[in-house]
């Protein structure tokens, strides 16, 4: 695991994993459109070498990638939620520092990092893949949580604090007392950190040490000048500055998760005291409701649920939420009827906010190909007898409509009784062949 970004991204282009774009692209929807057209294809990590009005590179999609995703956590991709499991849940040692030094930095002006405007009707530019760093007055735990941030002007961004987060917690705590939240802004963090940055892990844990778990060693960090606040040594961006206490103003609308847009509403303002970039800095921006955002949200949810289940349920192999959050597909042994009802029951109370459907199916279901989860669906549930709805559940908070309410489960095992009969049919070889052994590409496939 790498302990900075520049060096992860060296390491994608060794490895040919990078796409590198030098054709000098604009930050007004063209840089967001580049991005959403690889994601529609090879779906690799992406770096903008010239973006029009900034001096510093754009990298983007380092998380939209499952597999990339799996391999940062040691493991194949059907085995990250497991993996994720066992990360939240270990209470091993952690060893000793990654050996790198803390980077050198220059102060700049607001106006100097790439302003990236990504949807229609967005209400102007925003950070998207900040990750806001602040402590817990009553306990010191440092906190590090991603929020959308609107680029006012050089000395003021507005933020979407969630209620349901750690953040919103801490800040809380310090408006009561009528004071501002000291926090740092960190945009460019090792990828383990911008990793656990995703998770939700409980207010007495902070975020640094389950990223060291992730990487297998803790990073090395420096002390910022807001309140001594610990920052990764080889962090890009940071904007130093706090949050203000009793302050809310306009922000939105902005295109989210959903791909609806989120109207405007009164949110909290950071006041910017001041901004420091690594030399040679490469900015990092993570485009909304697209694959990145999708894949590094789906990864906790997808590790929680799995926490869930195995608690309760038997033969549990593997759970994934990606790549639509509202979706949850459970591959297990089905060995008693009515398993996969207690394995939609225990994911349905692991995560109450996103996840509306839940899909059960057997061994011999591959569930990161959702054709083949239809495949299940289409040839082994009975509609009228192994799809259960639950009424009058709530979803996310922000949802005014009441649109998200409820809970469909679906059972698209194989019935036992008659098991024999749902053996899929197999053709030998098929996994190991190799296209390119039969058809030449200089031909373009045409008979020699």
């Amino acid at each position: 695991m790498t302990a900075s970004l520049d060096e992860h991204l060296r390491n994608l282009e060794r490895r040919g994993q990078l796409l590198t774009v030098r054709r000098q692209v604009d930050p007004k929807f063209e840089l967001n459109a580049v991005v959403r057209k690889v994601q529609a294809g090879p779906n690799l990590p992406l770096l903008f070498t010239n973006v029009r009005g900034s001096p510093y590179p754009v990298a983007s999609n380092l998380f939209g990638n499952y597999r990339l995703i799996a391999e940062l956590l040691g493991c194949d991709i059907g085995g990250v939620a497991a993996r994720w499991a066992e990360l939240t849940g270990s209470s091993a040692p952690i060893a000793d520092v990654h050996s790198a030094g803390s980077a050198e930095y220059e102060s700049i002006a607001l106006a100097d990092i790439p302003h990236l405007t990504f949807s229609e009707k967005d209400a102007g530019p925003y950070i998207t893949a900040g990750v806001i760093i602040a402590r817990d007055p009553d306990t010191s735990v440092v906190n590090l949580s991603y929020h959308r941030m609107q680029i006012v002007d050089d000395a003021e961004l507005r933020c979407r604090l969630s209620t349901s987060g750690d953040l919103y917690r801490i800040q809380q705590k310090m408006e009561k007392r009528n004071e501002p939240t000291p926090a740092v802004v960190a945009i460019g963090m090792p990828p383990a950190v911008m990793l656990a940055g995703s998770a939700t892990i409980g207010p007495m844990n902070s975020e640094y040490d389950f990223a060291a778990r992730i990487s297998g060693k803790r990073f090395p960090t420096r002390a910022s000048s807001i309140a001594g606040l610990p920052i990764p040594a080889q962090t890009e961006f940071l904007i130093e500055g706090e949050i203000l206490p009793g302050v809310r103003r306009r922000e939105g609308p902005f295109g989210e998760w959903m791909d609806y847009y989120v109207p405007p509403s009164d949110n909290h303002v950071f006041s910017v005291k001041r901004v420091l970039a690594k030399r040679n800095a490469t900015f990092y921006a993570i485009s909304s409701g697209s694959a990145e955002e999708l894949a590094m949200t789906a990864v906790p949810l997808a590790g929680g649920i799995y926490n869930g289940i195995r608690t309760w349920v038997s033969g549990l192999l593997d759970v994934t939420c990606f790549p639509l959050l509202q979706f949850c597909a459970i591959k297990l042994i089905k060995t008693a009827d009515g398993q996969p009802q207690r394995a939609m029951m225990a994911a349905f109370g692991a995560e109450m906010n996103r996840v509306l459907y839940c899909i059960v199916v057997d061994d011999d279901v591959d569930i990161h190909n959702w054709s083949d989860v239809l495949w299940a669906m289409g040839t082994r549930c009975r509609p009228d007898r192994d799809i259960m709805q639950i009424p009058g559940v709530p979803s996310f908070a922000r949802d005014p409509h009441r649109q998200h309410w409820g809970r469909i489960g679906i059972d698209a095992t194989k019935p036992l009784e008659h098991a024999a009969d749902f053996e899929r049919k197999k053709t030998p070889g098929l996994d190991t062949l190799r296209l390119e052994d039969y058809i030449s590409e200089s031909t373009g496939g045409e008979r020699s």
